[in-house]
């Protein structure tokens, strides 16, 4: 038994004990539990370990480390993926067509069935970075992406109005590169090689341009090297260490002109990395993307047509 802290009250309460043959126990102190400190994100308790706040655990996944700090070295080891499947098609095809010689590779270059191969390799490359690092080293869902059905329609509406601004920007980007004497050469570089193609290579690479590319390069660029920066730096970085990320694989396309070519793939990379932080949604961006190429491939079509 317990009593108050009134000393009086205890010695009546020991008297009414004693007349009734009973036997007066000492006082209990009161039992005083440790306050533990009010739980806050990453908060954790003396004898468990750090614990990731849930809200980062949505975002990043189980782990320390920034995914940022991923970003650039998975974009090297995608590049050096799409490298390795591009060696090993080009050696799968000498064999098959029994290649050998110097002059043979140097061939390939002009093969429209090899460049259809080789075409998806580095998109694939940046694709499959991306998802070593979020779904399998992160465990986090598909969904993290961006690839999700909500608000599809306002997404795409927003994704349009992207496109559009894509294309303005190539436009008023082009005329000022031409005034200034860039001329990227990559139409020219995609010529040579269709140039004697047929009309069922020229529709599959239509449909690489337009579509498959288009989507590989927003998982990567958007999906993931975006989403991570702005998480650990800010929209403002977000945007812009994207859209240079987002340039610089492109310059492996031209010989010349690489200003020319280059400050409009960062401008509309900027534009992609905005309307996918707006409506988190990737396929707005994969929407914009894809009408960009859509009338890049409508330029290399007139420019087949017209034997240029």
């Amino acid at each position: 038994m317990s009593y108050g802290n009134d000393d009086s009250q205890r010695e009546r309460n020991d008297a009414v004990l004693k007349a009734l043959g009973g036997v007066p126990q000492p006082p209990v102190a009161p039992s005083v539990q440790p306050q533990q400190p009010m739980a806050q994100p990453g908060w954790h308790p003396v004898d468990q370990g750090y614990q990731v706040p849930p809200v980062l655990i949505a975002e990043e996944g189980k782990s320390n480390t920034p995914m940022a700090y991923w970003v650039l070295p998975d974009l090297i080891f995608g590049f050096l993926l799409a490298v390795l499947f591009q060696v090993i098609i080009m050696v799968g095809y000498m064999l098959v067509k029994g290649l050998s010689s110097l002059s043979d590779i140097e061939g390939l270059l002009t093969d429209p069935t090899f460049m259809l191969l080789n075409a998806p390799t580095l998109g694939l490359g940046f694709t499959l970075a991306s998802i070593l690092r979020v779904n399998i080293l992160r465990k986090l869902p598909l969904a993290w992406f961006g690839l999700n059905g909500k608000k599809l329609g306002v997404a795409l509406g927003f994704g349009f109005i992207a496109g559009i601004s894509f294309l303005v920007t190539n436009l008023i980007s082009g005329v000022i590169a031409q005034a200034l004497g860039s001329n990227p050469d990559q139409q020219e570089q995609l010529i040579g090689p269709f140039k004697n193609a047929s009309n069922l290579q020229i529709g599959l690479f239509g449909l690489f341009v337009v579509i498959i590319g288009p989507f590989l390069e927003e998982v990567f660029f958007r999906g993931y090297a975006f989403r991570a920066i702005r998480q650990k730096l800010g929209v403002t970085w977000g945007v812009v260490l994207s859209g240079i990320l987002f340039a610089l694989p492109h310059a492996f396309g031209v010989t010349t002109g690489y200003l020319g070519l280059l400050i409009p793939i960062f401008l509309g990379g900027a534009i992609l990395a905005l309307v996918y932080h707006y409506t988190n949604n990737l396929w707005s961006a994969v929407l914009a993307h894809s009408m960009n190429n859509f009338v890049g491939f409508l330029g290399l079509l007139a420019a087949l047509k017209l034997d240029v």
